[in-house]
């Protein structure tokens, strides 16, 4: 069972290895904030029912991510290994307006986490800001 976890592990740690492959400048930088995006998701989920500062600074990080995002998505930067989508620079106003609705989703779980609100408060939070993701990456992410 042991060697069954330390191969998945291996494997996955390659696959998102090969993922930044070839980056370089914008691409790899927001490939990379992407990266710690996601590992600030999981954090909270782990502490939904646990430290409550953990929530607060984690989602403080994605909301400053998710202010300044849209910068690391100058026109023409879509090209491999990136995921984004041309529908990126064609909807940049509806990018825009997504990347703010994802700010404002984890300023609001920020505020609940700072505020001693209950687990489900806190999870009913990261969900609506998991949905904030979601609905960005279905229009504009391979």
């Amino acid at each position: 069972m042991k060697q069954l976890i330390t191969a998945i592990t291996i494997t996955s740690l390659s696959i998102g290895a090969m993922a930044h492959a070839g980056a370089e400048g914008v691409i790899k930088e927001r490939m990379d904030r992407f990266k710690e995006n996601k590992e600030a998701m999981k954090a909270i989920k782990g502490n939904l029912t646990g430290d409550a500062a953990v929530i607060a600074q984690k989602a403080s990080e994605i909301e400053a991510w998710a202010n300044e995002m849209v910068n690391f998505f100058p026109e023409g930067s879509n090209q491999s290994p990136s995921e984004a989508l041309p529908a990126i620079w064609e909807n940049f106003d509806d990018f825009t307006t997504k990347a703010s609705a994802n700010a404002k989703a984890a300023a609001n779980l920020k505020t609940l986490a700072q505020s001693g609100a209950d687990a489900g408060a806190l999870t009913n939070g990261f969900k609506a800001l998991g949905k904030t993701c979601k609905d960005c990456h279905n229009d504009y992410k391979e």
